[in-house]
């Protein structure tokens, strides 16, 4: 029986349960895409807005450097997404993308060769992603809670270990990984493309990612009708644990610095409006690759443009702060809008 069939229920007709999913597919793709259309639109205003008061803003180079910063945020936000998709939260991100640094950086210098280091250190990340699942499937504590004790564990745990100190003193083949170039675009960028790409398809074309939405959708109806709910946190939080533990060495790279202070809060927190702000749900089984990459895009574009125009940096956080209440608003005007459809 395939996922397609669980949604309609065992006991429909085959054709009614294909119409059944064909037409929430079909509906779910007609908002993602008008939403879409609404975000990108939002982001060419802010764009033409910033060039108008500097012609700089849309200057090849300026336009690399904005792609460049929002792609390591883009790789994060691809896993976030999908354990969002499916009815989880991810707050340890920020710890997680330094511990990856830090992890890769300490067993590099101690003599390990670069590529086994960074194979471990997104294994130590996994590793610690998975604990956030368990802890969140076995001890039932929300992830909320679960993923902010992580959160401080994880950064404690490398603060103490470097005492707050930097890292560096890497091979420059390991460097070129974060600050190399393919055809003119940085590796970070094509980086970026392929995790995006990887991902959309997973999400949208394979059975973990039906699985995944269907869960995010109704969890008590997803296993009910056989998805092993438990085994697919795992392995969401694992996969979050691991990517962010990567992006955090790309970073490290990029920088030739592993530093205890990466990533952090700022991340964790921009990461997740972006998201919410590209039409992923918090409330599960909503949500798209593609739409993230547009949530990405425009806070790239706005924290680039706020320093073009010379605006003070600390005035990010307030736009961070207004856009997250209003991405929340609008999704939860969004789900009041598609329960009075389903009635």
């Amino acid at each position: 029986m395939t996922i397609e069939n669980k949604i309609a229920g065992p006991d429909a007709p085959r054709a009614s349960r294909a119409m059944a999913v064909d037409e929430s597919s079909r509906l779910r793709t007609i908002l993602s895409a008008g939403q879409q259309a609404g975000l990108a639109a939002v982001v060419i205003i802010v764009a033409i807005v910033f060039q108008a008061i500097n012609p700089v803003f849309l200057s090849q180079g300026n336009i690399i450097e904005i792609l460049r910063s929002g792609s390591l945020y883009f790789i994060v936000a691809c896993t976030s997404t999908m354990i969002l998709v499916g009815g989880g939260l991810d707050f340890s991100i920020g710890a997680l993308y330094a511990f990856g640094g830090i992890v890769a950086g300490a067993l590099i210098l101690a003599g390990v060769p670069w590529p086994l280091a960074i194979l471990l250190a997104v294994a130590a990340g996994a590793v610690l992603g998975a604990i956030n699942g368990a802890v969140i499937v076995y001890l039932k504590v929300p992830p909320l809670i679960a993923t902010l004790g992580m959160f401080f564990a994880a950064g404690g745990a490398i603060t103490v270990y470097t005492g707050g100190t930097n890292l560096f003193g890497f091979p420059d083949a390991f460097n070129a990984i974060g600050q190399g170039k393919l055809f003119g675009l940085p590796y970070l960028v094509c980086y970026a493309i392929v995790f995006g790409i990887v991902f959309h398809v997973v999400l949208e074309h394979t059975r973990f990612g039906y699985e995944t939405r269907i869960t995010g959708g109704n969890r008590a109806a997803a296993l009910a009708n056989g998805v092993r709910v438990n085994a697919l946190d795992l392995k969401l939080y694992a996969l979050s644990g691991g990517v962010t533990a990567l992006a955090g060495i790309f970073f490290m790279a990029r920088t030739s610095t592993a530093s205890p202070a990466a990533g952090s809060s700022s991340l964790t927190f921009q990461v997740l409006t972006a998201i919410i702000i590209g039409g992923t749900s918090l409330f599960g089984g909503t949500g798209t690759i593609a739409g993230t990459a547009l949530g990405v895009l425009l806070f790239a574009v706005l924290n680039n443009g706020l320093a073009v125009v010379n605006v003070n940096p600390l005035y990010q956080n307030i736009f961070i702060g207004v856009i997250l209440v209003a991405a929340v608003a609008w999704d939860q005007a969004q789900r009041g809008r598609r329960f009075k459809a389903r009635r």
